[in-house]
């Protein structure tokens, strides 16, 4: 289960973990003793601290705890770690590494980044009696947790600008700031991949980290590090010998089953770092292709599959990363169909409410206009609509779902946003959107992370400069003032958000089953 969606089970967890730690604990030795009524003659109370966040290898975790019951002459100090890059060190429990063994706490955050439980625990010297307090400490850096925007240079090459929504900050043209230079070519896609399995070059070993999958030019890709922005695969490194010439990498997602690359030679497989399935000696580079050329647009499908259509079969597939299926209309079928032949992808979306999945491709079809096709989970094309020519949704350029808060479709139609309901067949009119600046809608989105936020984004293009708006949503549309405005030199491609996962996650998984409507368990980021 991931992080995002684990808020609801917090506590189910905690107790099972604690647990574990009390059998594993319980094989050693120990002459301390945890408070208990019988025990205590003055209480040992510690005040908690506050989850807190650090930078890795750039700050130094410095607490000094409130105690009472004891004076410091009559009480030792112990301080440990776990969780994070200590996932499976588990031989002493929550005592597995130490950190600290004063009552102040000075420890260099030279971690990896992730979450992290830090146990401070204070001990009667006489009577052994003790007592801790705990708190969770993140490990980020400063690529690791915001947004990316992929943009066009002014010299027409590609290069990215990270957004930090939590400070507020921005660092402009990424790639050039730490490769030297823009990535070659034309922007195309832009893809966030969690858990990415690679050779640390500095301990030879394999670890795992989240990148960002950028496509530019004819075929030119590179998977950087958020961690530093440093090159993880590219083509001469990503397979076990270099990639075909004649290979064109559209786009590398995340999804329950691991990585998948999307090409024009099919779709190839790892596992996600960390997981269940993953190796110790794994190192991240993928093997043959399985099925035929794929394309950019992917989606959901059943929690376990993603959809996509294929540019060479001509048909909505799906594919868990070994094989491939072709997705037929459901048994008994008797609507509108498409004719794949003449049919071009515009736009595909996911939506999920109460449990309820819903995914949907955006389709031009030669000579007939535009078509809605909408996919059954796992079952099968259930609905195709074919657009009345009048309606805004027909002639958009820039399209993109609502994910969370509506089934509908947002369109813009001569730089105004309209929003088509699937469920009603009707399209709402203009909807007024507060505080954009002047200039062309390029860019929308609905981007969202669990329950962290859920905002609609939209792209204002003007001249060689962008401003980037994030919007809350409210009746599922924008909502007010934009709670984020960020802008920049170059022309707007995509934004994503990227941040480290945990281990064991499942991503998208638990939005197609029970859980979804039980503890409302919804997906973890769109595609």
């Amino acid at each position: 289960m991931n992080d995002l969606n684990s808020k609801k089970m917090k506590k189910i967890y905690i107790g099972l973990f604690w647990a574990c730690i009390l059998g594993i604990t319980g094989c050693y030795e120990d002459d301390s003793t945890m408070a208990t009524p019988e025990s205590m003659v003055n209480e040992i109370t510690i005040e908690e601290f506050a989850d807190t966040s650090a930078v890795a290898y750039s700050t130094v975790l410095e607490l000094t705890p409130k105690v009472t019951g004891y004076s410091d002459t009559e009480l030792e100090y112990r301080w440990y770690i776990y969780g994070g890059e200590f996932s499976d060190r588990t031989e002493d429990g929550y005592r597995t590494v130490q950190i600290g063994a004063e009552k102040k706490l000075s420890y260099p955050v030279e971690l990896k980044i992730g979450t992290y439980t830090v146990v401070c625990e204070v001990t009667n010297k006489e009577t052994g009696y003790f007592n801790l307090t705990e708190f969770s400490l993140k490990v980020t850096s400063a690529f690791s947790e915001g947004f990316y925007i992929l943009k066009e240079t002014t010299d027409g090459n590609t290069d990215m600008d990270f957004y930090n929504d939590r400070q507020k900050t921005v660092i402009p043209d990424v790639i050039a700031s730490v490769q030297g230079e823009a990535q070659s070519g034309k922007p195309c896609n832009m893809c966030p991949v969690y858990n990415k399995i690679y050779i640390d070059p500095a301990t030879a070993k394999s670890t795992y980290a989240t990148g960002v999958f950028v496509t530019s030019g004819q075929n030119e890709f590179s998977i950087y590090s958020t961690i530093d922005m440093s090159t993880l695969f590219d083509r001469s490194s990503l397979l076990f010998s270099e990639m075909d010439g004649e290979e064109v990498p559209y786009a590398m997602v995340s999804a329950m089953r691991g990585n998948m690359l999307f090409s024009n030679k099919g779709v190839r497989l790892d596992d996600l770092g960390g997981g269940r399935f993953a190796s110790e000696y794994s190192t991240g580079k993928l093997g043959y292709p399985a099925g035929k050329g794929t394309s950019s647009f992917i989606q959901a499908y059943d929690g376990q599959n993603l959809s996509f259509w294929s540019g060479e079969t001509r048909r909505l597939m799906y594919t868990s990363g070994s094989d491939m299926e072709e997705i037929k209309y459901k048994d008994g079928y008797e609507g509108v169909k498409v004719d794949w032949e003449q049919a071009a992808p515009v736009a595909s979306g996911w939506n999920h409410r109460a449990g309820k999945n819903t995914i949907w491709y955006l389709f031009d079809v030669a000579g007939e206009g535009r078509y809605v096709v909408v996919l059954q989970p796992g079952g099968g094309i259930d609905q195709v609509i074919r657009l009345d020519a009048s309606l805004h949704l027909a002639k958009a350029d820039v399209i993109a779902g609502n994910a969370l808060t509506s089934t509908s479709i947002y369109g813009v139609d001569d730089n105004r946003l309209y929003r088509y309901s699937l469920t009603e067949g009707t399209e709402t009119s203009a909807i007024p959107v507060e505080g954009l600046p002047a200039g062309t809608i390029t860019y929308m989105a609905d981007l969202f992370y669990g329950s962290s936020f859920d905002y609609i984004v939209i792209g204002i293009q003007n001249g060689d400069e962008y401003t980037l708006s994030m919007y809350k949503i409210a009746g599922g549309q924008p909502s007010g003032k934009p709670v984020h405005t960020v802008t920049g030199t170059g022309i707007l491609k995509k934004v994503c958000y990227a941040c480290p996962l945990q281990d064991y996650a499942s991503p998208n998984y638990y939005a197609f089953t029970k859980y979804a409507e039980l503890y409302g368990m919804g997906p973890d980021f769109p595609y």
